[in-house]
């Protein structure tokens, strides 16, 4: 398969990447991390500020927060604001960022795959230490990551994106996340997937393909015999990925060129916002060995639980029913819906 035209971004060696955890949880802050602030008072927003660089500030109605004050504090640790380089009474907590709370508050250049699906596309793939996926779409890199931290330090992720700038960015994102600690295992392609995948495939197998001569001997039974068994090994020997993520409008279009690839038993989940996508793709798989095993839509729901603040209690029964009283109710962050996950289970044959 050709690989024309293809870019493959670097990566960092395992060896020269920064470590993240030196003792089982992270380190004080230094200049390049990104930082989550909270501030210190009831329902205090959060914002997420950096990279840290001892001559930048960042100006909130607290006052202005300096990054050389963070730089060599601990998570958790709270840190003042100034007014007219005088300490004011605003305070931030400071802590790092989780990976749900990096991707939605990470600069964007495309809609990002959601923590909610992203956590949900790592279970329908079974993904786990050691696998190799394959994602085509790699966007703001939020799906990239959650499938990094899944494989661990022994798998791979290889994704396609076709717009260089898109996956320069991407890769950007990646860099900046704890330090880069899910750099080594990501490899970054440029390009369109029917052919960037030869370029994928190609840095995963280490076998050589097979070569058939196609001179015709003598014994032309034995001959093709002989080609029909190298054939099957050669496609065993091509059937290198644990997984495949396709986040594309039209992924019934690539998966001939991929499916081939997936090992027998394996997934493949389609990321489709619409039903006529399902249905289009459902259709579709019919002329492949791959089983339409589940199609679902991922709901996520937040509840706001909390004590309630009761006025106007006059006698002692009612002020202790008063503490005792809670607020439970959904909160009024709006739901809506992202995609449907298609989830299809690479088989021997044709399902008929």
């Amino acid at each position: 398969m050709r690989s024309i035209g293809i870019k493959r971004l670097g990566r960092p060696a395992a060896a020269t990447a920064n470590r993240w955890y030196s003792s089982g949880s992270p380190g004080k802050f230094q200049t390049g991390d990104m930082v989550l602030i909270r501030e210190c008072c009831r329902g205090g927003k959060q914002r997420m500020i950096g990279p840290l660089d001892a001559k930048q500030i960042y100006s909130s109605r607290l006052g202005v927060l300096h990054h050389e004050d963070i730089i060599g504090m601990s998570t958790r640790e709270r840190v003042k604001c100034r007014v007219n380089d005088v300490l004011s009474s605003g305070q931030f907590i400071v802590q790092h960022p989780t990976l749900e709370e990096y991707v939605l508050r990470c600069k964007r250049k495309t809609t990002p795959i959601y923590p909610k699906d992203a956590s949900a596309i790592v279970s329908l793939l079974d993904a786990g230490p050691s696998d190799c996926i394959l994602e085509a779409g790699t966007g703001n890199a939020s799906l990239t990551m959650h499938l990094a931290r899944a494989v661990g330090p022994t798998g791979m992720v290889h994704t396609v994106e076709r717009h260089a700038e898109t996956a320069k960015h991407a890769r950007g994102l990646v860099k900046q996340f704890q330090r880069g600690r899910l750099l080594p295992q990501i490899t970054f392609h440029v390009g369109v997937l029917s052919e960037a995948i030869g370029t994928a495939i190609a840095s995963i197998s280490k076998v050589q393909p097979v070569v058939i001569d196609s001179i015709v001997s003598a014994a032309a039974a034995a001959a093709e015999a002989a080609e029909a068994a190298e054939s099957e090994a050669a496609t065993r020997e091509t059937m290198v990925l644990d997984g495949v993520v396709l986040d594309m409008p039209t992924p019934w279009t690539q998966l001939p060129h991929i499916q081939e690839f997936l090992k027998t038993d394996r997934f493949a989940v389609c990321y489709l916002p619409s039903m006529s996508q399902v249905v289009d793709l459902v259709r579709a798989c019919k002329a492949w060995p791959l089983l339409v095993e589940d199609i679902v839509e991922v709901d996520w729901r937040p509840w706001d639980v909390r004590a309630a603040t009761v006025r106007n209690t006059t006698t002692a029964t009612e002020q202790t029913e008063a503490e005792d009283t809670m607020i439970c109710r959904p909160t009024h962050t709006p739901v809506g819906h992202t995609a449907f996950l298609v989830k299809l289970r690479k088989c021997l044959t044709v399902p008929t």
